[in-house]
């Protein structure tokens, strides 16, 4: 039976099986091409590797077991010099005690998972020759897959020994151009951590350990209410020989850590943040034919770039003056992205990586920017950008007002990382007032929100509504307060109401206090003058020159609710990634406020005083 399995599984048979039982849609597609037959691809020029000596590597990092004590002190003090690549390493001065094999096969109970198989070849990225990855339908633990990995490594190379990373590159990049190669494994996005939990192991208790990362106490992420798998909770990745990571960017523009447990070399590839636009540009105009492109604008690459399957050599890069830099990640090592950086990869043999995410204060500018991207593409976001900014500049506050300066330098980091935080948390509270207050002049009545612990998406665009969202007759789902043309459009007038949270106040009073600070008005001023704000329509309206920043609006009376269950109410959860319907959506005519999704539907009754 062994033998069997293991005939079954080598790499060349995975391509000829799924050959056999693609997707029927590929089958009736007569002008698609065969996903896994390698053909010459003009765009991409790979006769030559020369240009494989051009990438730099990008900074690698030792720290001491001192300095390795805090992840994020340690990461803010390399920061400035290593975000400028976009992406760095850093070697850590301690070791696990004990073996990833004995973690996976003892401390999680005998790990198996499944592979998703990737044609090792270029695409043309047009109509009919698009790249995907499949899901391989087999199971594995990780000894077996091992054992396959690295038979079919020796019986290329006639040794199991390591080979240097230059020749591995090379190898890699002329198989995939030219190779006899169909297809390679890859258990990639597999729940689970292979840091030990023994308190014998000196990695596994240290703040390093992945697990324990994004609850740490300078994390961002620290304030989502549930867990997000490969967000905040890390996953495995278990390659063989050319396995690969296409070119993508992490969800919302967050950083990401990697470790490197064991096995065979990594190579990465990574962009500068600051190089994203160029980057995408590249392959906008350069990587993918027009005909397959949503539209003419900067997210039209943006969104097949999401699908997370497009992989080009980076000389295509290099020669549009792309920065790229490279990275040979080895066990024991970790790979840090920044945000907005773009990366890619492959493996040298067998490995067991890890990977999360994570976000600190500098984070925010970068994910407003992620967050305007999936809300133009109408994406349902991974996390609520909005709840986070919120809860954030609150927690500041407070932290401010209970610990002296010298206390508050030590505990929430420089005045540049509460800046990046403050910036956009004003810029947002200075637009959701003047749209609320225009809305008000329109004839809408304010309320406040009910008492539900859960998130309100906008049927339009699918933001958080954290802070407040509109409900007409007009439309049986809750809209943001960015949709000029719907509101400006929408007759309802009186019959419009907006909801807002009950601490709106205390919002609003936080912000007014970050605006006394030296540069913060002038850089939000700076921001809404680059054209960044939604709300253009509204910071036109004049209404004769009345509006002034946070004056007054009158909040009505709350309403009469009846009924309420919180956990019925929670129609969806914002931490799936890929919900099969809608979001959190509301009902609102003159007498009911409700919140459905195709699971739950809870009718709120509300009765308005006066």
């Amino acid at each position: 039976m062994a033998g069997k399995e293991e005939a079954a599984l080598k790499p060349v048979s995975c391509g000829a099986r799924l050959r056999r039982s693609r997707d029927a849609s590929i089958r009736e597609e007569v002008s698609m091409r065969d996903p896994f037959l390698k053909h010459r691809v003009k765009k991409f020029d790979l006769s030559s590797l020369d240009w494989i000596d051009q990438i730099p590597e990008c900074p690698v990092f030792s720290p001491s077991v001192e300095e390795f004590e805090d992840p994020f002190v340690y990461l803010s003090k390399i920061a400035p010099v290593a975000a400028k690549y976009g992406i760095c390493k850093i070697v850590s001065p301690i070791c696990a005690s004990v073996p990833v094999g004995t973690v996976l096969m003892k401390e999680q109970g005998g790990l198996k998972f499944t592979t998703r198989v990737q044609p090792l070849r270029l695409a043309e990225w047009s109509t009919d020759d698009k790249f995907a990855f499949f899901m391989s339908g087999r199971k594995y633990t990780f000894r077996d897959f091992e054992k396959i990995a690295n038979k079919g490594f020796v019986r290329r190379y006639s040794s199991a020994a390591c080979l240097p990373a230059r020749y591995m590159e090379e190898e890699f990049w002329h198989e995939i151009a030219f190779g006899k190669m169909e297809s390679v494994e890859y258990a990639c996005d597999i729940d689970g951590s292979a840091f030990s939990s023994s308190p014998n192991d000196q990695l596994g208790r240290s703040k390093w350990n992945l697990k324990k990362l994004s609850r740490l106490s300078k994390s961002i992420l620290r304030l989502l209410r549930t867990a997000i798998p490969g967000v905040t909770d890390p996953m495995l990745y278990i390659g063989m020989l050319f396995s690969m990571f296409a070119w993508h960017v992490e969800d919302h523009y967050l950083y990401s850590i990697n470790y490197h447990h064991c096995g065979a070399s990594k190579t990465w590839y990574g962009i500068p943040g600051k190089a994203a636009p160029d980057f995408e540009k590249v392959v906008r105009e350069h990587v993918y034919d027009h005909e397959i492109l949503s539209g003419e604008g900067e997210t039209a690459a943006f969104d097949i770039l999401l699908g997370k399957t497009t992989m080009f050599p980076p000389n295509i890069l290099l020669h549009h003056h792309v920065p790229v830099y490279r990275a040979i990640q080895k066990p024991g090592e970790f790979v840090i992205t920044f945000p907005r950086a773009y990366h890619s990869g492959f493996s040298h043999g067998f490995n067991c990586g890890e990977a999360v995410n994570f976000a600190v204060g500098e984070w925010f500018p970068l994910g407003a920017i992620a967050s305007q991207r999936y809300a133009l593409l109408k994406r349902i976001p991974l996390l609520p950008y909005e709840e986070l900014l919120c809860k954030e500049a609150a927690l500041i506050d407070h932290e401010f007002s209970t610990s002296n300066y010298k206390d508050l330098t030590t505990s929430t980091g420089d005045t540049h990382i509460q800046h990046c935080m403050k910036v956009p948390f004003v810029q947002l509270m200075r637009l959701q007032h003047c749209v609320r207050w225009s809305l008000m002049k329109m004839g809408a009545r304010t309320h406040y929100k009910a008492d539900i612990d859960a998130t309100v998406l906008c049927s339009i665009c699918k933001r958080d509504c954290y802070v407040a969202h509109v409900m007409c007759n007009c439309r049986v789902d809750a809209i943001c307060l960015c949709h000029e043309e719907e509101i400006r459009k929408c007759p309802c007038s009186h019959d419009r109401a907006v909801f807002v949270r009950k601490d709106i106040i205390e919002l609003e009073t936080l912000s007014k206090k970050f605006e006394e600070e030296n540069g913060i008005v002038d850089a939000v001023r700076k921001q809404m003058s680059r054209g960044s704000s939604s709300h253009s329509y509204f910071n036109r309206i004049n209404h004769n020159a009345e509006y002034f920043p946070y004056c007054k609006i009158h909040i009505h009376a709350p309403p009469e609710v009846h009924s309420i269950s919180e956990t019925r109410v929670f129609g969806y959860d914002l931490n799936k990634p890929y919900p099969d319907a809608s979001t959190i959506t509301f009902c609102f005519g003159p007498h009911e406020y409700s919140t459905q999704s195709d699971k739950t539907l809870m009718i709120l009754i509300v009765r308005y005083l006066g």
